[in-house]
């Protein structure tokens, strides 16, 4: 809808054109949103994560592909023969981010411990150890701190444009066996005590049994993704995820500096 305004995360530069405004369903709700921006391969990214990420549960904001009026300027990089534009639409939750939190505390050992504190409250969420085997999964290579939202209790994931090695991926690129970066090692990991690593790998792990049971093309088609890319990278994206799942455990638990074989 008309209206929308550029978005920043308090300030923290967006790597795409990034707005909040508001959107209207297909059930004549009107929704306020953050919108973005992006190629048909990131938005490929977002849609697919977000539909395969809520559908074991993780707490994802209610995503959606936005259709923009003909011509409009928020749309550029995906643009339709009819002049108008998708892009990429996340329900706004009005929660800030992990990294705008710890940005708010003049020093770097007062963010240091402030992120701590955001840690021990991230470990008492159930989904944590399902989310170090998605990331593992999709081959998330940029769960940073501004890429979780956190507030009174609460927290979301968003953000997964760089998922599947990156978010100008190749089909070389995809590699079910390859070891990619997984920033929750980085940031998370390093706070958490052997207990709580083991008990996480180990649910990780356990993610194995469900991610057999989701129908990856299905999610794929009823979702648009097989628009968005052509048929070959769709079809190396579906081949992709399904030859992943028994690398989940070794690589979520290389993550969680608990190797586990393959």
């Amino acid at each position: 809808m008309a209206g929308a305004t550029s978005f920043k995360d308090s300030g923290i530069a967006n790597v795409n054109d990034t707005y909040r405004g508001q959107i209207l369903t297909e059930g004549d709700e009107v929704k306020t949103a953050i919108l973005k921006d992006l190629s048909p391969k990131q938005l490929a990214n977002e849609v697919l994560a977000a539909g395969l990420a809520s559908l074991i549960g993780l707490p994802v904001p209610p995503a959606f592909i936005g259709i923009t009026a003909p011509n409009s300027d928020c749309a550029s990089q995906c643009r339709l023969p009819d002049g108008t534009g998708l892009m990429f639409a996340s329900a706004d939750v009005g929660s800030p981010s992990v990294a705008q939190l710890i940005k708010a505390v003049p020093t770097e050992l007062q963010m240091l411990a402030h992120l701590e504190a955001i840690v021990a409250v991230l470990i008492k969420q159930a989904w944590l150890g399902d989310l170090y085997g998605f990331d593992a999964w999709a081959a998330n290579i940029d769960r940073h701190p501004g890429n979780i939202l956190f507030g009174a209790g609460t927290a979301w994931i968003i953000d997964h444009g760089h998922c599947y090695t990156g978010p100008t991926w190749v089909p070389a690129d995809l590699v079910p066996a390859g070891n990619f970066r997984h920033r929750l090692k980085e940031w998370v990991t390093p706070f958490l005590q052997v207990d709580q690593r083991k008990r996480l790998a180990a649910e990780a792990g356990a993610l194995v049994t469900r991610l057999q049971r989701i129908d990856v093309r299905d999610v794929g088609i009823q979702n648009r993704v097989n628009g968005l890319l052509d048929d070959v990278d769709f079809q190396a994206l579906v081949v992709f995820l399904l030859e992943r799942i028994p690398h989940v455990p070794r690589a979520a638990g290389g993550a969680l500096d608990e190797p586990r074989l393959a």
